[in-house]
């Protein structure tokens, strides 16, 4: 794997991670949450696997292409909203009283990995290695 794709593999590690948060313990993410609830935070992990599904194919993938800038550029602006997310949770302290550990570290941290996150994406996308060569 080259270093302009590692933003691909960062993304499948954390995202992994949230997506079975979501589908196996929904509760954990919005607590209090009704059955129809839960259903819509299982869909969303499922869409956070399918987003690995993508990187993968990215990851296996010889070489650079105009595809792989796009994908970058789709997965680092999804990135936006979490980082507003966890914003939006310490800004207005929006965090209901959770017994034990907020699920994987909180907003504080949320918000700084997705941050990183968006950089590295955005760092893939303005890549020269990623530029149309010139005809």
């Amino acid at each position: 794997m080259t270093l302009i794709k590692l933003p691909f593999a960062i993304h499948a590690l954390i995202e992994t991670a949230a997506a079975f948060s979501f589908i196996l313990n929904p509760d954990k993410q919005l607590p209090g949450c009704n059955e129809a609830a839960k259903l819509i935070l299982r869909q969303y992990g499922g869409l956070l696997l399918s987003t690995n599904l993508v990187c993968l194919g990215i990851l296996i993938e010889p070489g650079f292409t105009n595809r792989t800038r796009l994908f970058a550029a789709a997965l680092g602006s999804y990135h936006i909203w979490p980082c507003y997310r966890a914003y939006a949770r310490i800004r207005y302290n929006m965090d209901a009283p959770i017994k034990g550990k907020p699920p994987l570290g909180g907003p504080s941290f949320h918000l700084a990995v997705h941050l990183v996150c968006l950089m590295l994406f955005s760092w893939t996308v303005a890549s020269p290695e990623m530029l149309p060569e010139a005809i």
